[in-house]
Parts: C-alpha cells; structure tokens; sequence
C-alpha cells in the first residue's frame, strides 16, 4: 500500500494480493484537518475493485462516479465475471476494507473446487 499526502488529504492506493489468486485495488482518500492540537482524518473517496488474476471480477465498491453521491456495490461470480448482484447503499452501511476482504474469501471460495 502507499500513502501519499497533498493539500489536506492523504491518498491510499495499491494491491492486496488474496488467496485463490484474488486481488484486491485499494483506492481511498482522506480528508485531513486539525482541530487544536487533534488531527482529524475523514475518508470521502472509496473504490476496492476486486478480480481473479487473469480476469475474472469479484466485487466493486465504490463512489467515484461524478457528480454521484450514491455508494455502490457489485458483485461478481469469479467463475464467469458475470455480474450477480448490484445495490446502491448509504455512507454508514459502506465496508471497511476488513469487510471487503471477508466478503472476496466468501465469494472466492466456489474456486477451490
């Protein structure tokens, strides 16, 4: 993972390398800014996009579409890259990355057979 900072924001962005062969790409940003002498760090941008090395996607999260407020969710089956479900969630239901790396085990987990 890198981080970089710029102009009250820190960036997050690289691969996480799963099981089954499974990535993970990271793309967050943060909002920075102090309060006193208390730093606060808030995220506003989110995109995990997950896939089978060689092709296939997993899962989609993210809310860079522009001029788009809505945070979405796709899921995939890693077998076919076909699309299996999509739904449109708020800012308090949208996963932590923990969340998303769960969710990638159990939907990876048909190619182990």
């Amino acid at each position: 993972m890198e981080f970089t900072e710029r102009r009250g924001e820190i960036l997050m962005q690289g691969q996480v390398y799963c099981l089954r062969d499974a990535i993970l790409e990271v793309d967050l940003a943060f909002r920075i800014r102090y309060s006193g002498s208390l730093l606060r760090v808030r995220p506003y941008s989110f995109r995990y996009i997950a896939w089978i090395r060689g092709g296939k996607n997993v899962l989609k999260y993210h809310n860079v579409h522009a001029g788009d407020d809505d945070y979405h969710h796709r899921v995939y089956n890693p077998l076919t890259g076909k699309e299996e479900g999509y739904e449109t969630l708020e800012r308090h239901n949208f996963p932590v990355m923990a969340e998303v790396l769960d969710e990638m085990e159990l939907i990876t987990r048909v190619l182990n057979g």
